[in-house]
């Protein structure tokens, strides 16, 4: 879990308190709507994504989003990312969701080399509206 917790620290997220972070792990893996996926090399976690399904009226079935996705630095441009995402894009098809989709920022490099548009993914027009709580 330690390993995992670095991980998000580089997605951007340095902030995340250990404390935090593990209760909310712990309650990803118990949770009947989440997913975490973990890829190792050496017995050392070096890629994490969590993903949620749930169902939307719209869509007339269920929505898959990867909340967190992210590869250990030392690790990118070796094709984890590449196969979590083909993992990912299988659950999506056995569970018959009907859309797979993901937040990012362009900021990100991983944007900037167009990672997700080069396993399928197309960007939208649409705007995050967002309320945060855990900073009020």
């Amino acid at each position: 879990m330690k390993t995992a917790f670095k991980l998000i620290g580089e997605l951007g997220y340095p902030d995340v308190k250990f404390p935090e972070f593990a209760r909310t792990y712990t309650g990803a893996q118990q949770h009947p709507a989440m997913t975490l996926l973990v890829a190792e090399c050496d017995g050392v976690v070096v890629g994490l994504a969590s993903i949620s399904r749930r169902p939307q009226l719209r869509l007339g079935g269920d929505l898959i989003t990867i909340d967190e996705l992210v590869i250990s630095d030392r690790f990118r441009g070796s094709g984890i990312g590449n196969a979590i995402l083909e993992r990912v894009k299988s659950m999506c098809v056995e569970l018959g969701a009907r859309r797979l989709e993901l937040e990012t920022t362009r900021t990100r490099e991983s944007y900037k080399r167009r990672f997700y548009v080069k396993n399928g993914f197309s960007e939208t027009n649409l705007a995050v509206m967002r309320i945060d709580f855990a900073r009020q």
